[in-house]
């Protein structure tokens, strides 16, 4: 009997310290996804956190990876023409505690190697938004905000400060700069509507090329890619005859940030998308002494941003990403990999990382 008694307490106390793993391992997890939450919540939040094989379309985006994982709120990458390099910005809300006012402040990083999460800082004086690289894959143009308006300026990833390119700003926000052949293609804010600009690199000659937003060139033709409407669709503009056609859109979802591959034959796009969402909601009842939590499946609608693509006449529109993740930004590079941002790692927490995969097309 003894004997008996001694293996009953050994299972007793294992069984105690399995337990004890648990609720440690529980908490852990849940201090990765935000933690200090109640049940109800931890556990949606939880359901929320999509593995990256399940939210993309396998048969087109292929051998998909995370590269960043630091969870920082990010924005606006754009690879380098040689495909070895990644600029982004890393942002974050600062609260003015006498105003009550909130403002973004941006930081431009640089991924040397677009396999590797090891970054470094460029511009880090808060102000710095929407690179946008030269062809020689050293010098980038970015957004510098500085008394209450934007220009464009350009700098080097060797460093040596900053040239001013729009030494007085075209709009309230120069921003968004790309260029091509000696030519910066940008957008700005002129008395609440977002117009498209181009230049030249020294800033001269600065033409008004009409409404709209998101510009980038076309790869080899006198074309520019861009977004206008409301909602948002997708246009192209032939620079020969100032000639607009509209290539996509989408009645009730915005569509943002088109990019043209670089053969010119597609085009990839974030656009809004509703998602059906289910979960799992957890209510805990009080009767007396005792608690009893019940478990009720849930099912809702989310509209989030995903990623598309179509061909360059807007036919053969297909679905890159779905489920309830957002995914925006994306950037490409001249074998077809894209890049893009996308809070699959944690939703509700906000946790934003950067993707890559090899797009497939037919």
């Amino acid at each position: 009997m003894k004997r008996k008694s001694n293996v009953l307490s050994v299972c007793f106390v294992s069984m105690l310290i399995i337990c004890g793993l648990m609720m440690v391992g529980c908490g852990t997890f849940a201090g990765w996804f935000g933690g200090g939450k109640s049940d109800s919540k931890a556990v949606q939040e939880e359901e929320s956190v999509i593995d990256v094989a399940n939210f993309t379309n396998r048969s087109m985006m292929q051998a998909v990876s995370r590269i960043t994982d630091d969870g920082l709120p990010k924005a606006s990458p754009v690879i380098s023409p040689d495909g070895e390099r990644l600029l982004y910005t890393e942002t974050r809300t600062v609260l003015n505690t006498e105003t009550g006012e909130s403002t973004i402040q941006s930081d431009i990083v640089m991924l040397r190697n677009i396999n590797s999460s090891a970054k470094t800082p460029l511009v880090t004086t808060g102000n710095a938004f929407t690179p946008g690289w030269y062809e020689d894959s050293t010098r980038y143009l970015f957004s510098f905000g500085e008394n209450n308006t934007h220009r464009i300026v350009r700098s080097s990833t060797a460093g040596g400060g900053r040239t001013n390119i729009t030494r007085n700003p075209v709009g309230r926000r120069d921003e968004r700069p790309r260029v091509k052949n000696g030519v910066i293609l940008f957008q700005t804010s002129e008395s609440g509507n977002w117009m498209i600009y181009y230049m030249r690199e020294n800033g001269t000659d600065v033409t008004r090329l009409g409404q709209g937003l998101d510009p980038v060139w076309h790869p080899t033709e006198e074309k520019i890619l861009y977004t206008k409407g409301s909602p948002r669709g997708i246009w192209e503009m032939d620079l020969t005859n100032m000639q607009e056609t509209l290539l996509y859109e989408m009645p009730g979802f915005n569509i943002r940030r088109p990019q043209y591959t670089y053969d010119g034959r597609h085009i990839v796009f974030q656009r809004g998308s509703e998602q059906v969402v289910t979960g799992t909601q957890v209510v805990t009842e009080t009767t007396g002494n005792r608690q009893a939590r019940t478990q009720t499946a849930t099912t809702s609608t989310e509209v989030r941003w995903q990623l598309y693509s179509i061909n360059a006449d807007g036919s053969n529109e297909s679905v890159l990403t779905e489920g309830n993740v957002d995914c925006t930004y994306p950037t490409l590079d001249q074998d077809n990999n894209l890049f893009f941002i996308s809070n699959a790692t944690g939703v509700r927490a906000d946790r934003t990382e950067i993707y890559k995969a090899r797009l497939v097309f037919d």
